[in-house]
């Protein structure tokens, strides 16, 4: 048999014997039942049965002519010439995964049929044929042209794979020589006209095709997980297994907080004692130590997925537990992640942008976006779901999402829950655990409730109107003042005020409309404060900063989001109580993003707090609002349009992934409800984002985007082109560094002169 290769410089038995070496050790650690195991390990031994092409194999050729070139520093012209050869070269080769489909194809057909299991189970063969594009109704439609198969080496090939197949304990597979008729047949027709092909199915005929998307999700997504994580292990620096799944994860935790000369709280040690329970439900204030009580609990799990609300809360947590675990240990899955990680390590880490994007690493931190999407069918959803299952899951700050994701959170529970679950807040409602299951309830001890860390004055009025003069007075005492407005539009007011007004020099604002160089960088700047700073800012500290300020002065928003903005001052509680100036009356801005009513109810609640109120008083005033709000008609119709969104598309789509492309599917796949954001880059900016992409650093972009509503575009088009060259829209609205992007008035002219309604 002639050297077939997998990559230039890397023999294609040796990889896909790699690659089964490595599959056979991960469907272990994943406790795959044996019919999965078999078929797990016939799709990682004939995956890449398809580059034994003349097409595939001239293209490996080509490039190892250009590795060879490049190592021996031939001139510029001769290497340019080989590049283009292989470029061609790769343009013809036949795509080796739908090569791999007929031989997959009779391999599976011919195995015996396992305990209640229906025909046409071909999970192996999904996952052969998917693993470089996503299953889904178009996968090589049209592609009628036969490969190119190299014969007098494909035979010997295959003989060498089943015997290592059956040294791996593969030992139902079909004899060989008995389906290589079956091979021959199959091989001989266009694969893609294959898909197509009635095929019997109990009563009825279905397609290949359609056979593969009603496969049952668990059992393709189990299949195809271990095959994509050997394949790519095989490729990766390590090349062990062992390092997908964490090990001694209780001492890691406490030797870290030995190290940090940290001691166990009371209530620590009782999730700690928890450990061998499915559920936990953690109750304990800001500060406290909430984070190490869930890991405790988490013990001695193999896998943790830990869920935020935002990018920077999940950022932020992730460099928290590298400092726990190693930074080879902790992935990260957000909508910047690549962003974030090749800004850490100044190269691009494949490995653990890959690992971690798909719930891999031993421990990932991740937003709950990511989680629902991969229920919504998002790209790689069957390594998610399937590594979510048997994880310990950890939802931290539940509180804060709306009722939409909270429906689509719940049927995803309901639907694939995972080994363990962890709910964990400073203010966690009892009438929202009562949605989740029930699970053994840890609350902080009473002494931990009994902080008084705010004293809390109710006043009349706006922030607007008088919140900078109290602001100035304290500010002036050497006090740290934090101010919080419900909108940007009143944050760049006061802030501005502030500063032309005022001219005060310890300042600060932060929003949601910086780009997220700036933002970062005023994330750094505001957790160091020096006396007199008066910090403005929106909901975006709600959740997103590890601050402690002197004193707060907010307008009126609901009870929950007053109880976390609260928490970010005097927030270890080791001062007296923290002066806290909320002002009854809120802007129509506050209306629109809250509601009038929930702005009602949490004022009528504040009226019943003691002056000097305990986190315990706090927590309860929450649950208060909790009660209202989610008996609510409205409130409950979104919890229940969650529920049902997830359970159609999971039904409509079966074993494919989404198709963003279909305008119907892609309205229903976001996991929050309400302003969608898209970001743009300021017209101010241009001229950096072009000597990015000159200096081939694209991947710096996301540092000079602003996320805006994607209504702005529709109500303010004129102020927005698109930017084709760098993929997202650039904006004509001022950008300043020190304010942010400024949002146009209504009924103004444009910068064209043209009416913005």
């Amino acid at each position: 048999m002639a050297q077939l290769l997998a990559k230039p410089d890397v023999p294609l038995l040796l990889h896909l014997e790699e690659v089964l070496r490595l599959g056979e050790e991960i469907a272990e650690r994943m406790r795959l039942p044996p019919r999965l195991r078999a078929k797990a390990l016939l799709a990682c031994a004939l995956h890449d049965i398809g580059k034994a092409t003349r097409s595939f194999q001239e293209y490996m050729r080509a490039l190892r002519m250009v590795q060879e070139a490049e190592q021996r520093g031939a001139p510029a012209p001769e290497q340019e010439r080989l590049r283009r050869i292989a470029r061609q070269r790769k343009a013809r080769a036949y795509p080796h995964a739908l090569a791999s489909l007929p031989i997959a194809l009779a391999a599976e057909g011919n195995l015996p049929s396992g305990p209640g299991e229906s025909p046409g189970a071909f999970e192996a063969t999904a996952a052969v044929l998917s693993h470089h594009s996503p299953l889904g109704p178009e996968l090589y439609k049209g592609y009628e042209s036969l490969p190119d198969y190299l014969w007098d080496d494909l035979p010997d090939l295959l003989r060498a794979l089943w015997e290592l197949m059956y040294e791996h304990g593969v030992d139902e597979l079909p004899v060989l020589k008995d389906i290589e008729p079956q091979i021959q047949i199959l091989a001989r027709q266009a694969p893609a006209a294959l898909l197509e092909q009635p095929l019997p199915f109990g009563n009825e005929f279905r397609t290949l095709r359609g056979m593969l998307q009603r496969l049952p999700p668990e059992d393709f997504a189990r299949v195809k997980t271990v095959l994509h994580l050997a394949d790519w292990l095989a490729s990766a620096k390590s090349q062990c297994p062992s390092a997908l799944f964490l090990s001694a994860g209780t001492l890691t935790v406490q030797r870290s907080m030995e190290t940090r000369g940290q001691s166990l709280r009371d209530f620590q040690r009782r999730a700690r004692s928890a450990a061998d329970r499915k559920v936990m439900l953690l109750r304990a204030p800001t500060g406290t130590g909430k984070t190490e009580a869930l890991l405790l609990w988490a013990g001695q799990a193999e896998r943790i997925v830990y869920l935020l609300p935002t990018q920077t809360t999940t950022s932020a947590m992730w460099r928290r537990l590298r400092k726990i675990y190693g930074d080879d240990a902790v992935g990260l899955a957000h909508g910047r992640a690549s962003y974030m990680l090749r800004r850490e390590f100044d190269e691009d880490p494949l490995d653990l942008r890959l690992f971690g994007s798909v719930f891999a690493r031993p421990v990932t931190v991740a937003t709950l976006d990511q989680y629902l999407l991969a229920h919504l069918h998002g790209r790689h959803w069957e390594e998610r779901r399937s590594l979510a299952r048997g994880a310990t899951l950890i939802l931290d700050e539940i509180h804060a999402y709306e009722p939409y994701t909270l429906g689509l959170l719940l049927e995803a529970l309901s639907r694939e829950p995972p080994a363990r679950l962890a709910l964990a807040s400073a203010t966690l409602p009892d009438p929202l655990l009562q949605l989740f299951p029930p699970g053994e309830q840890v609350d902080a001890e009473p002494d931990l409730w009994a902080r008084r860390r705010h004293r809390i004055e109710l006043c009349d009025g706006r922030l607007t109107e008088d919140g900078l003069r109290v602001a100035l007075d304290l500010a002036r005492e050497g006090k740290k003042v934090l101010i919080v407005a419900n909108t940007v539009r009143d944050a760049q007011h006061l802030y501005r005020q502030l500063r032309e007004e005022y001219h005060w020099p310890q300042r600060a604002l932060l929003h949601s409309r910086f780009t997220l160089a700036d933002r970062m960088r005023k994330e750094e700047e505001v957790q160091h404060p020096e006396p007199g700073t008066i910090f403005i800012a929106t909901q975006v500290v709600e959740v997103s900063l590890d601050i402690s300020y002197d004193a707060m002065i907010t307008e009126i928003a609901p009870m929950d989001a007053l109880v976390q903005r609260m928490g970010r001052v005097n927030r270890q509680g080791v001062h007296p109580s923290a002066p806290v100036w909320i002002y009854r009356d809120w802007s129509e801005g506050a209306q629109r993003i809250y509601g009038r009513e929930i702005l009602l109810w949490s004022r009528e609640i504040l009226e019943t707090l003691p002056p000097i109120p305990s986190d315990g008083d706090l927590a309860h005033a929450a649950h208060q609002l909790y009660e209202r709000v989610m008996n609510t008609p409205e409130w409950q119709k979104e919890l229940h349009d969650g529920r049902a969104t997830l359970q159609e598309i999971q039904e409509v789509l079966g074993c494919y992934t989404i198709d963003l492309s279909d305008d119907e599917m892609k309205a229903r796949f976001t996991a929050r409800r309400g302003t969608i954001s898209i970001e743009v880059l300021p017209e101010a900016l241009a001229s950096e984002a072009d000597a990015l992409r000159e200096r081939g650093e694209t991947w710096r972009l996301p540092e000079l985007l602003v996320p805006v509503p994607i209504y702005w575009l529709k109500e303010h088009g004129a102020f927005f082109t698109p930017r084709t060259d760098l993929g997202c829209f650039q904006t004509a609205l001022p950008y300043l560094p020190e304010e942010g992007l400024q949002e146009p008035e209504p009924q103004t002219a444009g910068p064209r002169g043209v009416i913005v309604d």
